[in-house]
């Protein structure tokens, strides 16, 4: 009896190679079919698997976390649930749980964990399809018991291997979500400073400084909320440009002079108000 191993993927191909050299050790007259392994060089592969598919009476489909969507697994899962009873054909889910195939047209078959209880139940399936040729369930479990280490010694370290990769994938996918999201913020900032830099009246209105210059003598009387209003926007436009990447600032120096200006005469009128006998600059 032939059955046809389904793969898709590296790793899925390696747990079809492992099936394949395997079953025939528990039930001696099934022949495995791998399509990278069992086409003759100079074959039509395509014309191959349809002969396979149509000749063989149980399915197998390696099923992993990395081709579980895998359009050409889905097809050879319909194929072969046309040429015979969907009974006959099982999913194999290795790194995989069954609630893993909720949107996955594979939910119709009867998955197979990799666990010894749910092979066995795989391996007693594919003998009762044998029909005359079915051999003794009682032997086969003892022969299932035999080989079940072997097969198990070539797939713990291929799901060791599977685990570390995806693990190392989750990983690397939360890095690029952080750079990702860390450039997303810079590019926000920077926006946002080139807004001020097209717009600086939005932090210190025109109108607004040249009221202060205009009225300012040695008799002028400062309001102290103009002083702080002043003296918290021209903080803020210098915390604002000191973010800014170190190539725009070289080319405005322009706007560095203008904010060493700027503080000056802030620090002037600080000063000067600060020799008045009586009062603070920020007292309220």
């Amino acid at each position: 009896m032939k059955i046809f191993l389904s793969w898709s993927g590296d790793l899925s191909h390696k747990i079809a190679i492992e099936f394949r050299e395997w079953l025939p050790f528990v039930i001696q007259s099934v022949e495995p079919y791998v399509s990278s392994e069992d086409i003759d060089k100079g074959s039509r592969w395509s014309i191959d698997i349809a002969k396979e598919l149509e000749n063989s009476s149980f399915g197998i489909l390696c099923v992993t976390p990395l081709n579980i969507d895998a359009p050409w697994l889905n097809f050879e899962a319909g194929a072969l649930s046309k040429a015979f009873s969907t009974s006959n054909v099982s999913p194999f889910l290795f790194g995989l749980k069954p609630s893993d195939l909720k949107k996955s047209p594979l939910l119709q078959f009867q998955s197979t964990l990799y666990d010894k209880k749910d092979l066995l139940k795989l391996v007693l399936s594919i003998n009762n399809v044998l029909g005359k040729d079915k051999l003794d369930e009682a032997k086969l479990k003892m022969t299932f018991d035999v080989w079940y280490e072997q097969l198990k010694s070539k797939l713990d370290p291929i799901l060791k291997e599977a685990t570390t990769n995806k693990a190392n994938a989750k990983t690397q996918d939360k890095i690029e979500t952080k750079s990702n999201e860390a450039v997303e913020e810079i590019l926000e900032l920077t926006r946002e400073q080139f807004k001020i830099l097209r717009n600086p009246e939005a932090i210190l209105p025109p109108q607004y400084i040249s009221y202060i210059l205009k009225e300012f003598s040695p008799n002028f009387k400062i309001d102290t909320k103009i002083a702080r209003d002043l003296d918290f926007g021209f903080k803020n436009l210098k915390m604002a440009i000191s973010k800014l990447p170190e190539e725009v600032m070289t080319e405005n120096l322009d706007l560095d002079r203008a904010l060493m200006r700027l503080e000056r005469a802030i620090i002037y009128l600080i000063e000067n108000y600060k020799r008045r006998p009586t009062r603070s600059l920020f007292e309220e």
